[in-house]
């Protein structure tokens, strides 16, 4: 036995001790915590520690559930089997097998996994649970604690229609013999209940409430005794995405596909190769690879169903952590092969080009934006592509951080391309640009030139030639950009702006017009991203960021107001209208939908123009014409005082 099953089996029993008559020792104990802390504080997660670490703060109610949680963790450690490596396994090549090849699946089954995009055996044991349902049943009625879910075996003892003006139409009283409960239907047709014939035997499932002294469940999952889904824990299937295949239902698509995959399962799994090495497992206490798909896709039924909710299984926590080695080590893979490429150098004294950038500008800039022009410099004066992502708040002064990365690559000789997700942002960074190189003196007007798709067809044609030309050195555009014709003379720089908003294929179709060479790419954000979620999620870029905002800057305040405050946000607005001040309301919607119950743009515009009739309420939204949208943005800004719009507008 080694040292970590030495100091579980102590520590177990240490709890076994502690819970004796009614745990009457831990009333008198105290440095229970610290005691099983120093044991396991190399095994167990943070939350735990954290929780043994203060544990004689605790109530003894808290103390003794801890205590329960603890033992529960370390018996199913203590029992883990031992790691079976003479195991016989498939090459992986094995589960590669087209599901159509699978000789014990039905047609209708085979049909029903393709349409889910499950086309290999692997995709069908990578095609996991999204949730369960706890189909064991409970002890009774009678003890059941409201607002929980229960299963329960009962016997019918009458049905009845409802009152008029009830919610519920009709109702069967039912009693598993230590109380009764409700079941509550809104069926139109009373023939729906004749199946619940009085003192037969069913089991019922649902969450329980409880008014007025009645319990009761409404529209609760009925089950016959024999059925194979009681008194085990049952997966669900995501079978939404299935929607060609029409002519079975959704309730028979989802155990259709539960069959399908368990089958898949039974047969595959235990011939899985391991791909976690040994050492992992062991340190991590996870099952192999054949135990883990077993227990993922059929549940033991002695599961602690919280944990499985919660992914904390041992065998959910195996594939979270292989799922996510797997994908650092893509973003390692993508680094090297990003290093591995030749990019155009530009080579500039980062303390004089600033002092000379910033000398022309009508404001100093701030020492986060000297810091983050400096590390884009350094970046950009290797031989290898730079890969950035710039965050900070909206305000912050990314846009100057673009244009200095810009004049830095177009004083190299380079040109660059800036994408932007709306031509209203395209417009804005056009301007822009032209205010920050042209009107300071470091660019003509001729260099810097807007691609969008509203132009004229002819309008794009010339600004298309000059870029190919290289007579255009910086070119701010939407997904125009990325248009097969669009050709650079010497790309060096591509500037992607509210990158979340772009696929990666649209951002690799861009940086391929650097015709062999890579150009250097920054992409930026406002979207407040935690460094370590940052480094995940964009794990191929190095990470810069704008903490600081430019002086007189007014700080952000943010409020949640409830639907019962109106007249307070009211009240608000017209002080803010009266100040001289503009209110942008944005919603998620054009327009209503019968499916989301949010609100939409065209209706709520009529809302506030009733609302403010005194003031001008104009509308913007995705659906106009680029010329619209441009004179509605154009006359806010001039005279207008609210402008309801879709999340279209982007306030930069």
């Amino acid at each position: 036995m080694g040292p970590k099953e030495e100091k579980l089996k102590k520590a177990l029993l240490a709890i076994e001790k502690l819970s004796e008559n009614d745990y009457e020792k831990l009333k008198k104990l105290i440095g229970v915590g610290n005691y099983l802390y120093r044991l396991l504080a190399d095994i167990l997660n943070d939350p735990v520690k954290e929780d043994l670490k203060i544990f004689d703060k605790y109530s003894l109610e808290k103390r003794i559930a801890i205590l329960n949680y603890l033992r529960e963790i370390l018996q199913r450690r203590l029992q883990r089997p031992k790691i079976d490596r003479e195991r016989k396994v498939k090459p992986f090549e094995y589960f590669l097998t087209p599901i159509e090849k699978v000789e014990f699946l039905t047609a209708k089954e085979v049909k029903l996994l393709k349409s889910l995009g499950i086309n290999t055996v692997l995709d069908a044991l990578y095609y996991f649970p999204y949730k369960y349902k706890d189909r064991r049943l409970n002890k009774s009625i009678r003890y059941a604690q409201p607002n929980t879910q229960i299963c329960v075996k009962v016997k019918v003892v009458q049905t009845r229609k409802l009152p008029e003006g009830e919610p519920y139409t009709y109702e069967v009283i039912v009693t598993d013999g230590t109380d009764q409960l409700a079941l509550k239907f809104r069926y139109k047709d009373f023939r729906a209940l004749l199946r619940f014939k009085k003192g037969s035997e069913w089991i019922v499932c649902g969450r329980l409430k409880q008014f007025a002294g009645e319990k009761y469940i409404v529209h609760p999952e009925v089950y016959t005794p024999s059925s194979q889904e009681v008194g085990r824990i049952v997966p669900v299937y995501y079978a939404r995405k299935g929607r060609e295949v029409k002519e079975i239902s959704s309730r028979q698509k989802a155990r259709l596909l539960a069959k399908a995959i368990g089958n898949i399962v039974r047969r595959y799994a235990l011939f899985f190769p391991e791909i976690l090495p040994y050492k992992v497992l062991e340190k991590y206490y996870f099952p192999t690879a054949d135990v883990a798909f077993k227990n993922i896709h059929s549940p033991p039924s002695v599961e602690n169903f919280y944990d499985l909710e919660e992914r904390k299984t041992d065998y959910q926590r195996r594939f979270i952590y292989e799922d996510l080695l797997v994908f650092s080590l893509a973003l390692l893979l993508q680094r090297e092969k990003l290093a591995r490429f030749k990019a155009p150098r530009v080579e500039l004294e980062p303390e004089e080009f600033i002092k000379t950038f910033e000398g022309k500008l009508p404001f100093k800039l701030t020492n986060a934006q000297r810091r983050v022009i400096k590390e884009i410099l350094s970046d950009m004066a290797k031989d290898r592509p730079m890969n950035r992502l710039l965050q900070g708040d909206v305000g912050s002064g990314k846009t100057v951080v673009a244009v200095a990365a810009a004049l830095a690559a177009v004083k190299a000789g380079l040109q660059v391309a800036v994408l932007a997700p709306t031509e209203i942002l395209a417009n804005q960074h056009f301007k822009n640009f032209q205010k920050f190189l042209v009107e300071t003196g470091f660019l003509t007007a001729d260099k810097i030139a807007l691609l969008t798709g509203g132009m004229t067809p002819s309008v794009k044609k010339k600004i298309k030639n000059l870029i190919k030309l290289g007579a255009v050195k910086i070119v701010i555009g939407t997904h125009a950009l990325l248009e097969e014709d669009v050709e650079f003379k010497n790309l060096g720089l591509v500037i992607v702006d509210e990158q979340h908003r772009f696929g990666v294929l649209q951002r690799k179709a861009l940086i391929e017009k650097g015709k062999g060479v890579f150009p250097h790419v920054l992409v930026m954000t406002a979207t407040p991203i935690p460094r370590t979620l940052a480094l995940t999620v964009y794990g191929d870029l190095d990470l810069s960021v704008l903490d600081e905002m430019p002086a007189g800057r007014k700080p952000i305040l943010t409020r949640l107001l409830y639907e019962s405050e109106k007249e307070r946000l009211y009240t608000l607005i017209r002080r803010e209208l009266e100040k001289g001040n503009k209110v942008y309301v944005i919603y998620p919607l054009i327009e209503e939908s019968e499916k989301l119950e949010l609100k939409a743009a065209t209706e709520e515009w009529k809302r506030w123009k009733e609302l403010f009739p005194d003031k001008k309420v104009l509308l913007l939204h995705g659906r106009m014409k680029d010329s619209e949208k441009q004179r509605v943005m154009e006359e806010f800004r001039q005279s207008g005082d609210i402008l309801v719009s879709t999340t279209v507008v982007e306030v930069g």
